[in-house]
């Protein structure tokens, strides 16, 4: 009777738990968003790196793993059919939960002009983050790029 009961806990709840997966919507590819969440980015190459920012309080270093956001775009063809040139003119605006937005230029991340090794985080000092995703700019001075709780991204 009670393994019945555990099974049938474990078949209700099991949606529960899938929706509580980190998601977050990435528009501004094709006529419908594309929504990502760690089971699709699985298949990406992990990235690590220790990133340190000037906080008020001194230096704050964390290392920080996740995907390339680079990755993520080339992963969904996204500048597919655009010559160079005309990727370069995208940005990107990055919305957070508390309405935080950040805009980025295609130009930053592309490997062959800035470079700028955009992380999506999954996890910051070896813990899974709590509330959603972390963008993270390695190589600013400051902070105020990083964004907490990534809820859209829409290429423009």
């Amino acid at each position: 009777m009670l393994r019945t009961l555990l099974i049938l806990l474990a078949i209700l709840t099991a949606p529960l738990a899938r929706a509580q997966e980190p998601a977050l919507e990435l528009a501004g590819i094709g006529a419908a968003a594309i929504r990502l969440s760690p089971g699709s980015l699985a298949s990406l190459p992990a990235v690590e790196r220790d990133v340190t920012f000037e906080t008020s309080k001194g230096p704050a270093t964390h290392r920080y793993k996740g995907v390339l956001f680079w990755d993520v775009l080339q992963a969904n063809k996204a500048l597919d059919g655009l010559k160079p040139a005309d990727q370069l003119r995208k940005t990107f605006l990055v919305s957070a939960k508390d309405g935080y937005q950040i805009a980025f230029s295609i130009g930053e991340i592309h490997p062959d002009f800035g470079g700028l090794p955009l992380i999506l985080v999954t996890a910051v000092d070896g813990r899974p983050l709590d509330g959603g995703w972390r963008l993270v700019a390695p190589g600013d001075k400051r902070g105020a790029r990083a964004v907490f709780e990534v809820t859209k991204i829409e290429l423009r």
